[in-house]
């Protein structure tokens, strides 16, 4: 063979060996999503490897919701010299979040365009939730992965509560012994909305009994004029089980289950901690079908609790009413009435126990931040003996949550705006959530309190 015979070889066999290099990078190509399988409140590590150097990729993520809904993210990456995109590390050049975010694609997403934002039946929180990525380059999927999200762990047991007229879920975690328990109440949604922050807290060990109070059969229709002896039934059964630990109890609720979850810390000493997001310190009218009240929210012993009323503004009455409006002013003039206010003022310092308050402060559906400062200004002045802490959160509003799930869900309140970013949403979501659990492990130690 002549030398020019052989260097052709040479060339051909080199285009050949660096054109299957490329064709394997090719199909190398990646996503490991750690864990694959998650609670919708953990964190979840996302690379794509087996890139060329400076590629640019888009990472999409699409899940189905409980309800049947769709929601999407897509952001774009350049891979590093290695060939990697690493979320927790790297930032997007564009997309539906900016800034280095390793759970940007999973609080960033949207509801895809075409559907009924009206939500079916929902799936059971012991089911999970699929999550997909696909990785794009030029207009092709190159990688694809997804994950497993649980609103709970595989190993908690739920069944409904109908004793005594009750009408709740009852998440209990695997494994014997006596453990803590939490009383979980939704707010003026009505219903078990509450049963999503069960049956996480469960997944960390806890007993929890999420109860309705009213909005479904069986119960008031209306958050007028509910009862308290319906909830300290509630607290009773859910001391009664065998698996609880009746000396390490608490109590959290949201809206006007914050209002309701500081007002039972007060009655009952049962209740050692209480956690009220977006509350109100005091005791508010109730809340008819029309908006319109027959009067307090509450009742105990057979009297109304003294309440104050919401009062009608300019600003208010000036809205377009077509549109989501904002009722916050409404609470911020009832707060004038300071007769009204101190009547109506939740005693506080009578629980039996720590207090962790959660608020955001552009929450425009009422002025949560002011009230809860209310309540630290209270626990103050009465000398509290047990610890307090009040976290606010600037740019969030009405709806925090507690897990990693669309932000966007956190301003739909319908008629009403819940006020918010979807980028402080997912802040304080991932600063509180922690704290939330650190509060209740500290607050419910094996010591029992009398």
């Amino acid at each position: 063979m002549t030398k020019h015979a052989i260097r052709f070889m040479t060339l051909i066999l080199a285009a050949s060996f660096f054109s299957y290099l490329a064709t394997q990078a090719q199909t190398s190509t990646v996503i490991h999503i750690k864990p694959d399988t998650a609670l919708v409140d953990e964190r979840v590590s996302i690379r794509v490897t087996g890139l060329a150097s400076g590629q640019t990729v888009a990472i999409k993520a699409t899940m189905i919701d409980r309800t049947g809904r769709e929601w999407a993210s897509r952001a774009v990456f350049t891979a590093d010299r290695s060939g990697i995109i690493d979320l927790s590390r790297q930032a997007p050049t564009e997309g539906s979040y900016s800034g280095v975010d390793a759970m940007g694609l999973f609080w960033s997403m949207d509801m895809t365009a075409g559907q009924s934002t009206a939500p079916s039946q929902p799936r059971s929180l012991l089911e999970p939730l699929t999550m997909k990525f696909d990785a794009e380059s030029d207009g092709k999927i190159i990688a694809s992965g997804s994950l497993k999200r649980l609103y709970t762990a595989p190993d908690v047991k739920a069944r409904d509560v109908r004793d005594n007229g009750l009408v709740g879920r009852f998440y209990e975690p695997a494994g014997g012994g006596a453990r803590p328990a939490i009383l979980v109440l939704g707010g003026s949604e009505g219903g078990l909305q509450s049963e999503t922050r069960a049956a996480l807290l469960a997944a960390h060990g806890y007993a929890a009994l999420a109860l309705a109070y009213f909005g479904l059969e069986g119960l008031p229709k209306t958050l007028e004029l509910i009862p308290l002896e319906y909830l300290k039934k509630g607290i009773d059964w859910m001391a009664s089980q065998p698996g609880v630990d009746r000396a390490r109890m608490a109590v959290t609720g949201g809206s006007k289950g914050g209002e309701l979850a500081l007002l039972l810390g007060a009655t009952f000493p049962e209740m050692k901690a209480v956690v009220a997001y977006v509350p109100s310190g005091l005791v508010w009218e109730g809340i008819g079908q029309t908006g319109s009240s027959r009067g307090s929210s509450w009742t105990y012993k057979g009297e109304q609790l003294p309440y104050a009323n919401m009062k009608t503004t300019q600003a208010f009455l000036s809205q377009d009413f077509s549109k989501p409006i904002k009722i916050g002013s409404l609470y911020v003039e009832g707060l004038k009435d300071q007769a009204a206010v101190e009547k109506a003022a939740i005693a506080v310092e009578k629980i039996n126990g720590p207090v962790l308050l959660i608020s955001g402060r552009d929450d425009q559906l009422w002025p949560s931040s002011i009230m809860s400062e209310m309540v630290i200004e209270r626990l103050k002045k009465n000398n509290h003996r047990f610890p307090y802490e009040h976290l606010v959160y600037e740019g969030a509003g009405h709806a925090i949550g507690s897990s990693y799930l669309p932000s966007a869900r956190s301003n739909s309140g319908g008629r009403f705006l819940m006020g918010g970013t979807r980028e402080a949403y997912a802040r304080a979501q991932a600063d509180s959530w922690p704290k939330v659990l650190r509060f209740f492990n500290e607050s419910l130690k094996k010591e029992k309190r009398k």
